[in-house]
């Protein structure tokens, strides 16, 4: 029986932006190994086939039976601060699919699954995850997986810009990692990874970047659970559980409440953008806006 591959945490901005995966190879007979693990190589040098993800569960949907598909299918979107990753649970993943079709939208999960990618013929490449498990968490476990990938991450981008800045061939790029006791899922992942996407620093860079500001969301989720979030931010939060019908509150209607409460439009979309980017708020559909509760 084959081993099972460690759970790893990837930023939905870094898995949205992979495109590669290695399918299994044949074996001594030529036929295709069914029992070897399917792997995607990220840009900057990972190379997973089973990922461990939390964040805001924001949309689910039934999409059973479409295109002569699985006759149980659920579709989901899970929010962190640098994306969403979307996430299929069918026939084969009962226990996620009752989940997802009794979760309340929305609401903080953990997700541990497997990769997925989907090439419609257009020279596009589609990411997703199927769920071994989801478990519902709260904000504090979401901050905790933000931190701990945001370290993890970053250490890999340390190792993949060092690479760069070296003029070693890919067998002297495997040595010099392997004596650094780097782990073989990123020193075969950034070999891989220069080889398909040829990353250069300035991929690496704007990733740190989103990674920064991803850590800065939850510098402001912790002040603001001790009662310091901004006055504005208060407000908008408000009007939002006032205005909400159901369905979300409509982005044009809640600038015009702000508006008689002497809040400009600027400060109204700084303070959403800062509420989208730690979770507390989310859009149901574009354009609208809704509390996490």
């Amino acid at each position: 029986m084959a081993e099972r591959e460690m759970a790893y945490r990837l930023f939905a901005r870094e898995f949205n932006d992979s495109q590669f995966q290695i399918s299994p190879g044949a074996d001594q007979s030529g036929e295709q190994d069914l029992h070897s693990p399917n792997f995607l190589v990220t840009r900057a040098g990972a190379k997973v086939n089973r990922l461990f993800i939390a964040g805001v569960v924001t949309e689910v949907e039934d999409i059973g039976n479409q295109k002569g598909g699985e006759k149980e299918l659920w579709r989901a979107r899970i929010s962190d601060p640098t994306g969403t990753f979307t996430v299929y649970s069918g026939n084969y993943q009962p226990e996620a699919s009752v989940f997802l079709s009794t979760v309340e939208v929305p609401s903080y999960v953990t997700v541990v699954g497997k990769v997925r990618s989907y090439e419609p013929g257009d020279g596009s490449v589609f990411v997703s995850v199927r769920p071994e498990e989801i478990n519902i968490a709260d904000e504090n476990v979401r901050n905790r997986w933000v931190v701990e990938t945001a370290r993890l991450t970053l250490d890999r981008l340390d190792i993949f810009e060092d690479v760069l800045s070296s003029d070693m061939s890919e067998t002297g790029i495997i040595e010099y990692l392997s004596s650094e006791g780097t782990p073989s899922y990123i020193k075969e992942g950034v070999c891989l990874a220069m080889d398909y996407y040829h990353t250069d620093v300035t991929y690496l860079k704007d990733l740190r970047e989103d990674i920064r500001n991803a850590l800065l969301t939850i510098d402001e989720g912790l002040s603001s659970e001790d009662g310091s979030r901004s006055d504005t931010e208060s407000i908008i939060l408000e009007l939002l559980e006032q205005m909400n019908e159901g369905k979300g509150v409509e982005y044009a209607l809640l600038l015009k409440e702000a508006g008689l409460k002497d809040i400009s439009a600027e400060e109204v979309d700084s303070s959403i953008r800062s509420l989208l980017s730690r979770g507390h708020v989310y859009e149901p559909k574009v354009g609208f806006l809704r509390i996490v509760t």
